[in-house]
């Protein structure tokens, strides 16, 4: 096959590309809104299926897998709707777990719009220990929805593929233990996966960071070992030598004073540390208390069954030991089958999120209302682990419109609850 140019921002769809476009379309399985469904939202999957494909039947087939899988998030996230929070009325920017810089109107000579973010105020520690990470995974998306909104309005506008080019300013941020164990467990490595390369590919590129200590060399060779092809190409580091690189693609005038440029107006809105007697702290004793504990064996998931009616709400609290998958998947009654041990979730529709979670700093606690009667399944999946077990310790309510409440066990049998989940 032909393929599309190396470099595609800043020129319109080729006739190659638009013909993958076309065929990736023929296999979606899943509607796609009208206010996503662009030929350059469809061809971002396409470009990040080169990466790792060369037949076109390959990359057509992997493009169409993984756009799939995002519209069923999209489905169950609402991220479709008018509403979805903005930059300002984001949690991790309200609370200041993480710093915000503006996505700036102004693009490189690759028609890339400019991002800039100063990193030296941002704890992780602060945001592990303050939200569950289920939340923070929900911020994350609303925050990458923003952005690709703005993206999507640039390239409506001009008719040329386009991308946020995000430029990180790392001095003065210092490496400690907790930070390091972020990295070398694997969750910065998970979290750059799901969103940077699943979930919205190509939508920020290049990432790059200057002003980089020396440290930082170590735990980016543990990262770079995780991640899959390409990234090296979008994740760039520079140290104080950066400015003439910067340069060759972007005016002086739209680089800030702080790295050198001539534009005084970028500023950064910097995260504030939470000290530790404001970390998060377990209240609901009697929830507690009452917990039911399981085990998730290492390569396997296990899950709950609930049959509920339109209108019911499902809530949930749990903790865990260590990192699981966990999602919610419903099931139609008239199209439900004897069950196996292992649920096939890919053929069921995703109601919450299917995301690797923590509940051991922070416990989970959420629920769903259900807008149709059928079947609900709560997986917990540790197909990921290839050695390791894990615990952990549910409590699965159902409230009914009358306000009456029963609890769901793991083996399917229920009790009349008076707790609020």
């Amino acid at each position: 096959m032909t393929k599309g140019p190396a470099n595609p921002f800043g020129h319109p769809l080729s006739k190659d590309a638009k013909s993958l476009v076309n065929d990736v379309r023929l296999k979606l399985s899943q509607p796609i809104h009208p206010k996503f469904d662009t030929d350059f939202n469809v061809y971002r999957f396409v470009l990040a299926s080169e990466r790792h494909h060369k037949k076109e039947k390959d990359i057509v087939d992997a493009a169409a897998k993984a756009l799939n899988n995002h519209l069923r998030f999209r489905k169950a996230l609402g991220l479709d709707t008018e509403d979805v929070v903005s930059f300002d009325e984001n949690p991790i920017f309200t609370k200041r777990l993480m710093p915000k810089g503006e996505l700036l109107d102004v693009t490189d000579s690759s028609n890339r719009l400019l991002w800039y973010i100063d990193y030296a105020s941002i704890t992780v520690e602060s945001i592990a220990h303050t939200i569950p990470s289920s939340f923070t995974c929900k911020c994350q998306f609303w925050q990458f929805e923003q952005m690709l909104r703005k993206v999507m309005a640039h390239e409506e506008k001009t008719g040329k593929f386009s991308s946020l080019r995000h430029i990180i300013d790392l001095s003065g941020y210092d490496l400690n233990p907790f930070t390091m164990l972020f990295l070398s467990s694997g969750t910065m490595a998970y979290y750059t996966q799901l969103f940077h390369f699943e979930h919205y590919p190509e939508l920020v590129s290049p990432c790059e960071t200057v002003n980089i200590p020396s440290w930082v060399h170590m735990p980016y060779r543990l990262i770079k070992g995780m991640m899959p092809a390409g990234f090296t190409d979008r994740f760039k580091l520079y140290d104080k030598k950066f400015l003439e690189i910067l340069q060759e693609e972007i005016n002086i005038k739209h680089i800030p004073t702080t790295l050198g440029g001539e534009n005084q107006d970028i500023r950064c809105v910097p995260a504030l540390k939470v000290p530790e007697e404001k970390y998060w702290q377990p209240s609901e004793n009697e929830i507690i208390d009452l917990l039911e504990n399981f085990h998730v064996p290492a390569r396997r998931s296990r899950h709950f069954t609930v049959d509920a009616k339109e209108g019911e709400t499902l809530s949930w609290y749990y903790r865990t030991d260590g990192d699981l998958y966990f999602g919610v998947f419903f099931q139609p009654h008239h199209e439900a089958k004897p069950e196996d041990k292992e649920l096939d979730h890919e053929n069921f529709e995703l109601v919450y999120p299917f995301i690797k979670v923590a509940a051991k700093l922070v416990h989970e606690r959420d629920s769903i209302k259900c807008n149709k009667e059928g079947r609900y399944f709560f997986l917990f999946c540790n197909k990921h682990a290839w050695l390791s077990k894990k615990t952990a310790d549910v409590m699965l309510t159902v409230t009914n419109s009358d306000g009456e409440r029963r609890r769901v066990f793991a083996d399917g049998t229920h009790a009349k609850c008076d707790l609020v989940v």
